[in-house]
């Protein structure tokens, strides 16, 4: 009935509290694990070997092959899984409740309308070992549900993808990696939500089942001010293919648009990129959509001493695991 596809890459530290959490899932369905190891070099496919000669009915290793890096490695995994619905939980998130797949399986099994149930989710934060209980329903307290593809696409939503139990059937009609690929797509959900969001429906369930690990300086928290700017680019090149394959709204268009330059603006100012900044904010500008603060903002970027000092202040102001230094 399910396929639970895991994806690793160097995550020796993490990969057993992943596994364990899998294999514990309390689930009257039947389920198979299929793992994508993606050319670790350090202990993380040793690990997975001994888990799946301990369970060899359950659990499915792929071949080891060369590096091929995260979207291939989510299209291979995929393309193995034989379950009915897929569930994704990569090595270095887990799944907290039991009951996870239990729980969504029944909706969809009961909704057949519907293609892909997420649920909230905690954030660990591992510089400080703390939590944040639920903190993706904190940040979005009107998860749109349904036919959700404009929202997402405007960003008025996400979803965290070890909390995510989507349709294979719907994965297969819907989802064309080879397209992602030709399009230089740089990571595999946020496309795949797309292309599944413009012909099914999305539910979200409001309970957190599952923990995503914010780890420092990692290929999704970058500590490098041009690393995370290409990462946002990325994204929006990845959007700004489904609103042309879509034939999007031009009035939705505009929306994503500012909100991009807005997000791009800010991103600029943090890392303290100035000719980032400048483009942003005159985009913004010829949509008369600049505030007061970005201006303070972009005189700021204009001069560094007073950027540092703005920067300081927030230190001593904004504790460690405060939402907004997410």
């Amino acid at each position: 009935m399910i396929s639970v596809g895991v994806m690793g890459y160097n995550q020796e530290k993490y990969v057993r509290q992943a596994m364990d959490c899998i294999l514990a899932q309390q689930c009257s369905y039947p389920f198979e694990i299929v793992i994508g190891d993606d050319a670790s070099t350090d202990n993380t496919r040793t690990i997975l070997e001994e888990y799946q000669q301990k369970h060899p009915g359950k659990i499915r290793l792929l071949p080891k092959a060369p590096n091929k890096g995260v979207l291939r490695n989510y299209a291979d995994v995929v393309k193995a899984c034989t379950g009915k619905y897929i569930a994704f939980c990569h090595c270095d998130d887990y799944w907290h409740d039991p009951r996870k797949l239990q729980k969504q399986v029944e909706f969809l099994e009961n909704n057949p309308d519907y293609g892909l149930v997420h649920t909230d989710a905690n954030f660990f934060i591992e510089t400080t070992s703390s939590t944040l209980y639920s903190y993706h329903g904190k940040v979005h307290p009107n998860m749109p549900e349904g036919n959700v593809f404009e929202a997402l696409l405007q960003g008025q939503f996400s979803i965290v993808t070890p909390t995510a139990l989507y349709s294979k059937a719907a994965m297969d009609k819907y989802v064309d990696f080879d397209e992602f690929e030709k399009a230089g797509f740089l990571y595999e959900d946020l496309p795949t939500w797309l292309a599944l969001s413009k012909h099914v429906k999305f539910k979200f369930l409001k309970e957190a089942t599952s923990t995503y690990r914010v780890i420092e300086n990692s290929h999704s928290h970058p500590k490098n001010g041009d690393r995370k700017l290409f990462l946002f680019q990325g994204h929006y090149n990845m959007k700004k293919h489904f609103i042309k394959k879509y034939n999007v709204a031009a009035d939705i268009e505009r929306k994503f648009e500012i909100q991009y330059n807005r997000i791009r603006f800010d991103l600029a100012y943090k890392w303290g990129k100035y000719n980032e900044g400048l483009e942003a904010f005159n985009y913004l500008k010829g949509e008369k959509s600049v505030t007061y603060k970005m201006y303070l903002k972009k005189l700021s970027l204009q001069l560094p001493f007073l950027r540092k000092t703005i920067k300081n202040i927030k230190k001593v102001y904004l504790p460690k695991t405060s939402l907004s230094r997410l």
